[in-house]
């Protein structure tokens, strides 16, 4: 192929998993970043309101069916204690974790006298009340655990960041062969400036380096077919391989390449890293 010029411009191949990995980072730091405001507080306050009606059952036997506390003693009782939230366990900031009282029904004395049942039922009916789940967390998260969500939400929406940062940079960039002018990875070069090209990844993995001569800087330029361009006959004559038969036909300095070696016992092998001077 011939052409003056062949411009490659990124494929849909890196654009489509770019946006994915920017959107599941984004998506996983999000949720992150609610566990740790919300989610493990509001789940705190649920273990520890359910431990208290927990905690109601046994006092209940203890006062009630082991002293023969009657239901007015029951009722005092309750009105008397607080929802214990231990130091160290965040719960949501418009709850006051020094003044929240045992829930109403469970001064119901009959209910809490329900055979088998007690401050279960009770539970179940002022969960049901509450919108909390009917069995709670196993364990509360402590201050580590939140401050772990908090890390984990940064690290991942600084990987989102990475992956826009890309993405747009990306697109932004072309790789292209005007004349003998070279555009490629945000670099501008004459072909006369290679000084080697290697080509052993390209056939596999769509993957070039253009090593410029020393006068040049010497730069190592990465030619990216998969990422500007792509191989679908289709996006002819704008496609990457395109872009390296015409600077294969323009270029005559050093090309590494893998090079097929007839073998008589068999079909060809390849021979890395032969290099061969054009």
């Amino acid at each position: 192929m011939q052409s003056d010029t062949v411009e490659c411009k990124p494929t849909m191949w890196f654009t489509g998993r770019a946006v994915i990995m920017a959107l599941m980072f984004l998506g996983f730091g999000v949720y992150f970043y609610y566990d740790a405001s919300t989610g493990y507080p509001q789940k705190n306050l649920e273990f520890f309101m359910h431990k208290a009606f927990v905690d109601a059952g046994a006092v209940f036997d203890r006062e009630v069916s082991g002293k023969g506390a009657s239901a007015g003693d029951w009722e005092r009782i309750v009105l008397a204690r607080t929802v214990d939230f231990p130091e160290g366990y965040e719960i949501p900031s418009d709850v006051n974790r020094n003044a929240v009282p045992w829930p109403d029904i469970l001064a119901d004395y009959s209910l809490m006298s329900t055979p088998g049942k007690g401050w279960s039922a009770a539970w179940q009916s002022y969960s049901g009340e509450k919108h909390y789940p009917v069995k709670p967390v196993d364990h509360p998260y402590d201050a580590s655990k939140i401050f772990e969500q908090w890390v984990a939400g940064c690290i991942c929406l600084a990987l989102a960041m990475v992956a826009l940062f890309f993405l747009v940079r990306t697109r932004g960039r072309k790789m292209s062969l005007n004349g003998k002018e070279v555009t490629a990875a945000g670099v501008v070069f004459r072909v006369d400036d290679i000084a080697r090209l290697d080509l052993r990844r390209w056939k596999l993995k769509g993957l070039a380096i253009a090593t410029l001569k020393p006068e040049c800087g010497g730069a190592r330029i990465r030619l990216d077919g998969l990422t500007y361009g792509g191989f679908r006959k289709e996006d002819s004559p704008h496609n990457a391989e395109d872009f390296m038969k015409a600077l294969l036909s323009l270029y005559r300095g050093e090309i590494v390449d893998y090079e097929e070696i007839p073998d008589a016992g068999g079909p060809p092998a390849r021979q890395e890293d032969e290099e061969r001077a054009v």
